[in-house]
């Protein structure tokens, strides 16, 4: 044997120290089971077994093992290399694979030899070489184009995994007689540095996505399971990572967060009280430069697709597993919250309020933790609750199917009880991705199909979603008291008054978003003795956007329910739903000030208010189709309440108070004694209210009946038309006002042609046509610079983008 390099490798690796570098090692480990020397040209065999037999891999560490996976991966990448030079100088290679050069094939067999030096070995640098072979197989799976033949060379890799990962779960995480334990326990301090269950469960988590589901049957999940959920607990100090920083932090002379070490006492040169934020950092500072952190995304994969085999192979084991993960699950950030609650980085909420970039790094790497685990709660509870979906439970539901499942299989509203709650405890980091209920781009599609299908699985129990709201109801009510009030939680009670306001607003969102998803299986009860109560404080309340858009949304959940419910079945009396029309009619019109709702969102809001309407009516006034005339009165009501805003807003100052909010009927008394404010002449220039308040009124046109249109539309056309420019006006407030009738010109048009119901579309159309000219016409003798260039007749400018759309 002449390679030199061959023989100093084997050398090495019978050693128990070396003075090479692990990279080199790797490199020349890869290099030889690639291009084997003589005599044994293309037999890997012999080396593979002095590398797993190697002395110079123990104690098992991460970066040891690391190595030998890279090492066989890359060895699979410079086999095919030689395989592929071989098949481009061979001449033959345009022949067919039988005839020339088979890449596949001649690797399937270097494979078949590597695989023959593991026998023996022990199981863990067993499992770290042979994930390294399948990780490199699988990036050449699609350009190889692996035949069925060779195919099975891949399974025995596959097969090979998971052997070794069984045989190390079954060494150590399952207890055998005291002797056996003691002396398991004794060789584990002799071989590893490092806890090999999970070395072993990282290792695989990297590879498992890989295996075959049937082959990951084999496993014992239940067990497998178990650690990977031990090892993410772990990997965050079972969430007690941020139990040192309530006490470490302070304010300077600024009122600026920093450490408290310049006025503490010391000993020996050390500041008291700023060991406990020096163990909070160290403890954050551990986590991000963990290992099973980097791999954390990897950990929690193998957790959701070993759940999900177990469900679909074993359903009663699967139901207990979920369970168990679940409970865990939820402990743990219900730690992270508690502990935050008390943290004070979570008043923070801007950068400028850290006193210095060493304070400002902790922060930053803090909620990078956090994020972190949100992100690996979402992995696991998408792949819980997407098995609750499709797999039945064992023995069926408690609530039917004979016979009830055991006590240690949880019902679906329960595990789905458990995901929100677990998510509940996250709360406050979801306003980092814009909340659940955002639509923005910055939103994490991940957190909203877990946190929806919680609700699904949720909703189809009407009597367990009335629980879960009221629960949400009643911590809220008791949040809402203030001074003197507690929350209960699972590390203790907490003061209300001592939490911070962001985690305060958060779950509020939180419970707001999960009623307006529930709305439609509430009774009426719940509605209006817990919902309403819930959602009236916020209405006006915008120092909490998230919170303040989702109170209104729960609103028009709750007037939508109703409509629905109201157009199957009469009642004989006015629901909840329809008493508190009025109110919520006047509060949209209250909001509809700049800083509140925009223009959109008041525009749909109010428009889905009156479609809502449209729809309510009661027994009462049934006669002769009564039920019509009721819905069409209500629905009236709410234009008319627009309309007296619009002619408030037209003889008023732009500046206006909110009547029906709290902070006006405050001020309303020390207000009453001021001079009224002089009235604006008709022609003066439309405020920026008043044009959104005109534009609501447009959009309500598709939600009234054929009764009501024509009597609105009407309206619309006196708005439009008195929308005009004064002569004389500056140029500018000339082309505001052209801009202003434009918008609402288009904004009818789209209403009529788009969005009217069938049964109004006919009488719709045929009255645009009556007065198209007349909506456009900007001054009688004057071109409308937005509709330049048509000609029209009796002065008028009609568009052409309008008109010949109809």
């Amino acid at each position: 044997m002449s390679d030199r390099g061959y023989i100093n490798l084997i050398r090495h690796l019978t050693r128990t120290t070396s003075t090479l570098p692990l990279e080199t090692l790797q490199a020349s480990i890869a290099h030889y089971l690639a291009r084997p020397p003589v005599p044994i040209p293309g037999s890997p065999t012999a080396l593979t077994a002095t590398v797993l037999g190697s002395p110079l891999f123990r104690p098992y560490t991460y970066a040891k093992l690391t190595a030998l996976a890279v090492a066989f991966r890359h060895a699979v990448h410079l086999r095919v290399a030689v395989h592929k030079a071989d098949a481009e100088q061979n001449p033959r290679s345009i022949l067919p694979p039988s005839r020339g050069v088979n890449v596949c094939a001649r690797l399937g067999r270097w494979v078949r030899a590597t695989l023959e030096g593991f026998a023996g070995s022990a199981a863990v640098v067993r499992l770290a070489c042979a994930s390294g072979m399948l990780l490199g197989l699988q990036d050449w799976e699609a350009e190889l184009k692996v035949s069925e033949k060779e195919a099975r060379v891949r399974a025995k890799v596959e097969e090979e995994v998971v052997l070794a990962l069984a045989e190390v779960v079954d060494t150590y995480a399952r207890e055998g007689s005291g002797w056996e334990t003691d002396f398991k326990k004794s060789l584990e301090a002799k071989e590893s540095s490092q806890d090999p269950l999970a070395l072993a469960v990282l290792l695989a988590s990297q590879c498992a996505q890989y295996v075959a589901p049937e082959r990951l049957q084999a496993l014992p999940l239940p067990t497998v399971i178990d650690v990977l959920v031990s090892t993410i607990e772990r990997s965050y100090h079972a969430g007690t990572f941020l139990s040192q920083a309530s006490t470490g932090m302070g304010h300077d002379a600024d009122g600026k967060f920093t450490i408290l070490v310049s006025s503490c006492p010391r000993i020996f040169g050390i500041a008291l009280t700023a060991r406990p934020f020096l163990a909070f950092a160290q403890a954050v500072r551990s986590i991000t430069s963990s290992t099973y952190i980097a791999s954390m995304a990897s950990l929690a994969r193998f957790t959701a697709l070993s759940l999900t085999v177990l469900v679909e192979s074993r359903r009663l084991p699967g139901w207990e597993a979920i369970g168990r993960t679940l409970a865990r699950l939820q402990s743990l950030a219900a730690t992270v919250e508690g502990d935050w609650s008390k943290c004070p980085l979570a008043s923070v909420s801007e950068d400028s309020q850290f006193a210095d970039d060493s304070t400002r790094e902790i922060a930053t790497a803090t909620w990078q933790v956090l994020k972190t685990l949100l992100f690996t709660n979402l992995m696991v509870l998408q792949s819980i609750l997407s098995a609750v979906v499709f797999v039945p439970r064992p023995y069926g539901e408690q609530s039917g199917g004979p016979p009830s499942a055991p006590p240690t299989s949880p019902s679906s509203y329960t595990i789905a009880l458990d995901a929100l709650h677990t998510l509940s405890h996250l709360s406050f980091v979801m306003p980092q991705f814009g909340g659940v209920a955002s639509n923005s781009e910055s939103g994490l599609p991940e957190l909203k199909r877990a946190f929806y299908m919680a609700l699904d699985v949720l909703s189809a129990s009407e009597a367990e979603a009335g629980r879960f709201v009221q629960e949400l109801c009643y911590h809220e009510s008791i949040s809402a008291k203030g001074k003197g009030s507690s929350i209960c939680s699972s590390v203790g009670i907490l003061s209300v008054e001592t939490l911070p306001r962001v985690l305060l607003d958060a779950k509020k969102a939180f419970a707001l978003a999960c009623v307006e998803q529930l709305v439609p299986v509430l009774s009426e009860a719940v509605i209006q003795s817990q919902v309403y109560p819930l959602c009236h404080p916020y209405l006006w309340d915008t120092n909490n956007r998230e919170t303040y858009e989702s109170a209104h949304s729960v609103m028009l959940a709750v007037f939508a329910s109703h409509a629905k419910d109201a157009s199957i079945q009469r009642q004989p009396e006015p629901a909840f739903a329809e008493k508190v029309v009025p109110m919520y009619a006047h509060c949209l019109v209250e909001n509809s000030f700049d800083g509140r709702l925009s223009t959109t969102q008041l525009c749909m809001a109010y428009a889905a208010l009156v479609r809502s309407a449209s729809s309510f009516g009661y027994a009462s006034g049934a006669q002769g189709g009564g039920k019509d005339l009721d819905a069409d009165s209500m629905a009236w009501y709410c234009i008319e309440v627009l309309l007296d805003a619009i002619r408030h807003a037209r003889a008023a100052p732009v500046k206006a108070t909110l009547p029906y909010s709290p902070d006006a009927q405050a001020s309303s008394s020390s207000s009453s004694s001021s001079p009224p404010a002089p009235a604006q002449e008709s022609f003066d220039v439309p405020s920026e209210h008043l044009h959104r308040l005109h534009l609501t009124l447009i959009a309500t046109v598709p939600s009234v009946s054929l009764t009501l249109l024509p009597r609105l539309l009407t309206e619309v056309k006196a708005i439009v038309v008195s929308v005009s420019a004064p002569s004389p006006v500056n140029q500018a407030t000339e082309k505001r006002i052209e801009e202003m009738r434009t918008e609402l010109v288009e904004a009818l048009f789209k209403a009529i042609s788009q969005d009217v119901g069938d049964a109004e579309k006919d009488y719709a159309i045929e009255w645009w046509y009556e007065n198209r000219e007349e909506l456009v016409l900007a001054k009688a003798g004057a071109r409308h610079p937005v509709f330049d260039g048509v000609e029209t007749s009796a002065q008028s400018n009609t568009s052409p983008d309008i008109v010949s759309r109809l």
